[in-house]
């Protein structure tokens, strides 16, 4: 069935090159993106909902870096091959033939997305149709199959909900993050004002 779907997905690449640079960029886009919504997200904390929506970035952020060390993890004691090591695919783009499952892509997006979902986030929806779209991107570019994006979305969930749920516990973490900025943000400020 996974390779059924993934035919499926993959088939409707190369028939339009419109649809085939939307995925290459979608699937491309992701670090720019993913480094661009956490700052948005951090600095508008001052603007919007104060010091709420700062406390989910930094619990996305962790979310998506303990993922992605357990995806390392899975991936150093558990081999898949991908796609089109194994299977004739449309492959739009080049990739290392390491293990597929589950994928990084994936992974990172969907700690951001479950994240701001679970905090009940503006723009939390529009956030997990991207996760979506980023998912299904890397199969239709030929690089994973459905069930590593299915992974990815259970790890990052699990991973989301872990840190959510003992948030209480990261507060000193937190605090100290909060007051590095601080202090480098005051810095800033007091260099500005000596070239006034």
């Amino acid at each position: 069935m996974n390779y059924e779907l993934f035919q499926q997905i993959n088939g409707l690449a190369g028939h339009s090159t419109l649809l085939d640079n939307l995925m290459i960029f979608l699937s491309n886009s992701l670090p720019y993106v993913v480094v661009l919504l956490l700052l948005y997200l951090w600095f508008i904390g001052n603007k919007q909902k104060g010091i709420e929506i700062r406390y989910t970035t930094v619990y996305a952020a962790f979310s998506a870096a303990i993922a992605l060390f357990i995806n390392v993890i899975i991936h150093f004691f558990y081999y898949h091959p991908r796609p089109f090591v194994t299977h004739h695919v449309h492959k739009l783009v080049a990739h290392a033939a390491d293990s597929s499952f589950v994928s990084d892509h994936a992974v990172l997006v969907f700690a951001i997305a479950w994240t701001l979902f679970l905090r009940n986030t503006r723009g939390k929806y529009i956030i997990l149709l991207w996760a979506t779209m980023v998912g299904l991107s890397r199969i239709y570019i030929g690089v994973h199959y459905p069930y590593d994006v299915i992974g990815s979305i259970v790890l990052s969930l699990a991973t989301s909900s872990l840190v959510v749920y003992f948030s209480k516990k990261l507060e000193p973490l937190v605090q100290v993050l909060f007051r590095i900025y601080h202090r480098i943000n005051k810095l800033d400020k007091n260099q500005k004002e000596l070239y006034r």
